[in-house]
């Protein structure tokens, strides 16, 4: 297997991975005194967001750099 394959594969099963465990947080539902709930998504504000996408953005960055020194 290439080195071009093999890193595909590993970026889809990583990809997999975290879709999984996003939409798990995300679906799980808080629940209230009175009955009603909130998921996750409906509880997170803008701020949350672009919080979010700056981390996964740094990850990308440290995960860049961690392939270049190998």
């Amino acid at each position: 297997m290439s080195h071009k394959a093999r890193a595909m594969l590993i970026g889809a099963v990583a990809g997999a991975f975290l879709g999984v465990a996003f939409a798990w947080v995300a679906s799980d539902g808080v629940k209230d005194e009175d009955g009603g709930g909130k998921t996750a998504l409906q509880a997170l504000g803008p701020m949350d967001y672009f919080s979010l996408g700056i981390a996964i953005l740094t990850l990308a960055r440290q995960f860049g750099g961690m392939l270049k020194k190998a």
